[in-house]
């Protein structure tokens, strides 16, 4: 339904998002050997906020949503540090497509809430609830925003 439907393309765009965070913790890497706790943090963060995804576990989710977001915040924060990036129009650019990527996955996350306000609200109200019952509709959970 619209809520699956919903689910998907939030998902999607949390994947184009982690897989952007991966290539430009790879490009941070070859610069920043100093910096490997910053860079295992944004890593597993991100495995972790995936796998939660996957699981549809959306609690964990929001907790690893919010860890990422501190660990790619703190990574470009020492990013800053190093001129090759400071100078960088290239890097500037990778940190504004992160940025369009959040707005994306926000706006999905968006979507996904009014699919799931909808369906619980066709869940509880008579006589909708009573058909939802029967058809094995239940309610479903709200993304908390990261």
């Amino acid at each position: 339904g619209d809520v699956d439907d919903a689910w998907r393309a939030f998902t999607e765009q949390l994947d184009k998002r982690q897989t952007h965070v991966a290539a430009m913790t790879t490009l941070c890497s070859r610069l920043m050997r100093y910096e490997q706790e910053a860079l295992d943090r944004v890593t597993e963060t991100g495995r972790i906020a995936l796998a939660a995804a996957a699981r549809r576990d959306i609690p964990a989710l929001a907790g690893a949503e919010k860890s990422q977001h501190t660990a790619v915040a703190t990574l470009l924060e020492l990013a800053g540090n190093y001129r090759q990036f400071a100078k960088s129009r290239a890097f500037a650019a990778l940190v504004d497509r992160l940025a369009t990527l959040d707005g994306r996955v926000a706006e999905r996350r968006e979507r996904y809430n009014e699919a799931v306000s909808l369906l619980n609200l066709r869940c509880g109200v008579f006589p909708s609830r009573l058909i939802a019952g029967f058809s094995g509709c239940r309610r479903a959970e709200f993304l908390v925003e990261a």
